[in-house]
């Protein structure tokens, strides 16, 4: 028995192991990921006719989540420990307990049907990370093709959860070939599903023709300000003043990007016209027809409070605090609310039900607790163009994109400050995370990152251009303005669905099973 629990917990160690070193900047050798769950389904199909085999199975499961975990995203810690402790323990514990809900529902089906049921519930689970109260969809599998977009053309019709199916049938049918080792349909059938894939993905790869678009000159913007030793400690209008020196050589009918809360003088929205941050602003701006896309720290006020990140006045009132993307043009300001929220940080999971958890937000420099957000994701529009501001963490949700270019985006503008985690493998991850949004939408992409990297995406996912971390400067560029749809863009996360449906096809099966028995 010791030797069985031994093997046991050496397979689950391998399989964490190899979605760690598969994974983008842990490791980087990606092919691996096509194996990486076998050791943990060979697991799950030695405990599936044990009697106390659902809770062994959660054990191991967890060891697997928690290695590929602290292994990826072990750089939170640079941030805030407790908030990685967070992390690491509670994003493990659901991976595990999603697919030890799949091991117990589906148990008693064949082997096959069993594999597919763990594949199932683990990409339904993917898509419920995208949308719930605890979402933290950093480690999807499909993000694991962001080092490698020649091979994912076809996200254009898919999302990354086409990249999930990808990963996990080829983890399935890698173990039915073990277990059928002298068959040649099994070993046709793992080689198939590695190699179409890529052939597909040849077919359907194409250079969109950007003659036929308007152009719009971009200056992008990478301050390159500390967020614990300067961005906080220094005055904000000479912040901005230095911004500015950066970009005034650029600015001629040019739109300028800057980073996320790069304006650090916080305001309420209506009196932004009346704040030392606009003034300097708008002179640079207006005498040399340009505009700006920047992320600012803003405030409303209400007589009511009308959401959980309402917060008390002494006079009664209620203010709403947000992470903010600001546009600035011509006699315009226009502003739009961070909507996917970093948890413990800028959102309290529950806090709306359960108001006392906002005592245990994380304060990270600015305003700790939960933030307000958009009740849809929105684009600012100027003439017949319209620009979406992807603020952070929301270059993560592909689908948040895509909405966003349903209503009318022909440019995605994403601004970030990764400076938080250091010279770390998350600002490469997050900068890298940009191929997929543009090959999703079919759109450029370009990225402003305080500390780095600041970067520019063709629409296939290429970098066309770089500005490294920990580096001050500028990048320049003429910005081809794509309209139209791509599958996704229409579709969103439809894979999603369709797991949901198999998901619930086989459990109808199992229980008419159970039901015969």
């Amino acid at each position: 028995m010791l030797k069985i629990i031994q093997h046991n917990l050496a397979l689950s160690l391998l399989s964490g192991a190899l979605l760690m070193v598969s994974y983008p900047f842990s490791g980087s050798i990606t092919p691996l990921v096509f194996v990486a769950w076998i050791p943990l389904f060979v697991v799950a199909l030695r405990l599936k006719q044990q009697a106390r085999g659902l809770l062994n199975f959660l054990a191991y499961a967890y060891f697997t989540a928690f290695i590929f975990n602290v292994g990826s995203t072990w750089w939170i810690w640079n941030s805030t420990a407790g908030g990685a402790l967070m992390a690491f323990i509670c994003n493990s514990l659901l991976m595990a307990g999603a697919l030890t809900i799949g091991f117990g529902v589906f148990k008693r089906l064949n082997p096959g049907l069993f594999l597919i049921g763990l594949g199932c519930t683990w990409i339904t689970f993917e898509f419920v990370h995208f949308n719930w109260e605890l979402s933290w969809p950093w480690l999807t599998m499909g993000n694991y093709f962001s080092i490698h977009p020649s091979w994912v053309q076809w996200y254009e019709y898919t999302g990354t959860l086409g990249g999930s199916f990808w990963v996990i049938a080829a983890n399935i049918l890698g173990v039915l070939l073990l277990l059928n080792r002298k068959s040649r349909q099994y070993a046709v059938a793992f080689i198939s599903i590695l190699c179409i894939p890529l052939l597909i993905s040849l077919m359907v790869s194409k250079k969109v023709d950007i003659t036929k678009y308007p152009t719009q000159s971009v200056v992008i913007l990478q301050p390159n300000i500390d967020p614990y030793t300067e961005k906080f400690n220094i005055d904000p209008a000479q912040q901005v003043e230095s911004m500015l020196t950066l970009i005034r050589p650029y600015l001629h009918n040019t739109l300028a990007i800057g980073p996320e809360t790069a304006i650090q003088e916080a305001f309420i929205e209506k009196d932004f016209n009346q704040t030392r941050s606009y003034k300097l602003l708008d002179e640079s701006l207006s005498s040399t027809n340009s505009s700006l896309l920047i992320g600012a720290s803003t405030f409303q006020l209400f007589d009511q409070k009308h959401s959980a990140a309402c917060k008390a006045l002494p006079n009664g009132s209620f203010y709403e605090s947000y992470n903010t993307a600001l546009y600035m043009a011509t006699k315009q300001q226009q502003f739009i609310h961070k909507s996917k929220l970093v948890l413990g940080v800028e959102k309290i999971p529950f806090s709306r039900w359960l108001p006392f958890l906002e005592q245990l937000s994380i304060d990270n420099g600015g305003t700790s607790g939960s933030l307000g957000v958009e009740s849809e994701p929105k684009v600012f529009r100027n003439e017949d163009q319209a620009y979406a501001p992807i603020i952070c963490y929301e270059s993560i949700y592909g689908a948040f994109v895509a909405e966003q270019c349903n209503k009318g985006a022909t440019l995605l503008c994403i601004i970030t400050n990764d400076g938080w985690w250091g010279n770390t493998p998350g600002h490469r991850q997050h900068n890298q995370f940009a191929s997929l949004r543009a090959i999703e939408t079919r759109k450029f992409v370009v990225r402003s990152g305080n500390t780095g990297i600041s970067s520019v995406w063709n629409t296939s996912g290429e970098c066309l251009k770089q500005l490294g971390y920990d580096t001050k400067g500028v990048l320049t560029a003429k910005m081809p303005l794509i309209k139209g749809k791509t599958f996704y863009v229409r579709f969103g996360d439809y894979l999603g669905w369709v797991s949901v449906v198999v998901f619930l096809i086989l459990v109808v099966i199992r229980f008419r099973i159970r039901k015969n028995v």
